[in-house]
């Protein structure tokens, strides 16, 4: 990774995309709350809403 990109990511990061690996790999919003040990349904939407998954598929 060029050095110049990392200012862009943090631990958040690797949460969030944490999440929407769990999300395309199947798993429901149940299982990826306690992974990531969310308690609101309301917050772990927020770190999805950019995950490329189809639910109707």
């Amino acid at each position: 990774m060029d050095p110049g990109n990392t200012d862009a990511f943090s631990g958040h990061s690797l949460r969030v995309g944490a999440a929407q690996d769990l999300l395309c790999a199947g798993y429901d919003t149940a299982a990826i709350m306690r992974a990531g040990g969310w308690k609101s349904v309301n917050i772990l939407g927020r770190y999805l809403e950019m995950a490329e998954h189809n639910v109707w598929a």
